[in-house]
């Protein structure tokens, strides 16, 4: 089994199209605090936004309602100009508004405090309910371990397709190549997109995975202009696919939140006497993201960034603070070295790359 379907899978973000600009020359970046906007054409429509980053040829721009565009100033179906207008992100009836316009009769936007949610018309509640109620819990879990959370600046929003062959529509107008996923985050669109087909478990697994994602994008514990690694981000998304983790009971005990899949998978692949290999495993993984781009190598990618991040988040919730707010405040659109990667867990965590690996594996051992 190469993949299970319920993987985060996501296209080229605009976060990486980025990175290869700044490495190019001649970029002028914009910080997040530039008050000047534009208005472009895109998705049909004519948009305002803020520009991130701006080359002749290439401009990355932040929509009011989250979505992020590359766009060609110079290209006159873009029609950008600069604007004398400060930002200001869309509000919930805006986007509730654009979204029942995008979608049309067939569908319902469902509003939460948190989500707006596209829905196949008559589906009731069960979908607003999951997307907030996996939201509260992830905000609980972070408060508890000393995280910062902020609100999102703009509307969190999910679109529940009827079936799985309209879900994978969307993903190819919005050029997003995966296969085989039950649902997915777009950090481009900012919006979760999975499928109303049978609510099955895997799917609400799915949900409780790319919520987390959501969550954790649109509250400052992971930054959606910066080069954060996928351990980090892929890890927080496997802790909440139990559904343990979003349950309005709570659980009192690591042993009650465990991802089973991850666990399981790590036991069948590192025996007890496979100590160094799981240790190479996770240097590998603390060095970059190749793990996750290699066929052979990604389930395993995917459990091990579990174990690490449950285990800092159970055993050491200072490390598990620290980091999520290191990785996110850092200068917006600049690449991560293997070495500052690997210098930054270190110093957090007060163990280099193999010790930590035992502290990991021993934890594992008693769950």
């Amino acid at each position: 089994m190469r993949l299970k379907p319920h993987r985060s899978r996501h296209g080229k973000s605009l976060l990486a199209v980025a990175f290869l600009l700044l490495t190019a020359g001649g970029s002028q970046p914009l910080s997040g605090q530039t008050a000047g906007m534009v208005e472009f054409f895109a998705l049909g429509r004519l948009q305002k936004g803020l520009p991130l980053v701006e080359l002749t040829h290439e401009m990355i721009v932040i929509g009011r309602d989250g979505w992020m565009h590359s766009l060609d100033p110079q290209d006159p179906a873009s029609r950008v100009r600069s604007l004398p207008e400060s930002f200001a992100p869309a509000s919930a009836n805006e986007v509730r508004s654009l979204l029942q316009s995008e979608f049309g009769r067939d569908f319902e936007v469902r509003a939460t405090n948190h989500f707006l949610v596209v829905q196949p018309s008559g589906r009731g509640e069960r979908w607003p309910q999951l997307f907030e109620q996996s939201h509260r819990a992830f905000v609980s879990y972070m408060d508890k371990r000393g995280v910062e959370v902020r609100r999102g600046r703009f509307p969190m929003i999910a679109i529940v397709f009827p079936d799985e062959a309209s879900m994978y529509r969307e993903f190819e107008k919005q050029d997003l190549d995966v296969k085989r996923v039950a649902g997915l985050y777009s950090g481009d669109s900012n919006r979760v997109m999975t499928h109303d087909g049978g609510y099955s478990a895997q799917i609400e697994a799915t949900v409780r995975h790319e919520a987390a994602h959501q969550s954790a994008f649109n509250s400052g514990i992971h930054s959606r202009v910066n080069d954060t690694p996928r351990w980090i981000t892929e890890g927080i998304g496997q802790m909440f696919e139990p559904k343990s983790m979003s349950d309005s009971q709570g659980s009192t005990s690591s042993t009650d939140r465990v991802n089973h899949d991850s666990l399981q998978l790590l036991r069948r692949k590192f025996k007890d006497d496979q100590d160094q290999a799981f240790n190479e495993s996770l240097m590998q993984l603390l060095s970059d993201d190749s793990m996750f781009e290699d066929s052979q190598q990604v389930d395993t990618a995917y459990a091990i960034s579990w174990a690490l991040m449950f285990y800092l988040a159970e055993r050491d919730s200072k490390a598990f603070a620290t980091i999520l707010t290191h990785t996110a405040k850092r200068p917006p659109f600049q690449p991560y070295s293997r070495r500052d990667r690997l210098r930054d867990i270190e110093r957090i965590t007060g163990a280099d790359p193999y010790e930590l690996g035992f502290r990991i594996q021993r934890f594992l051992r008693s769950l």
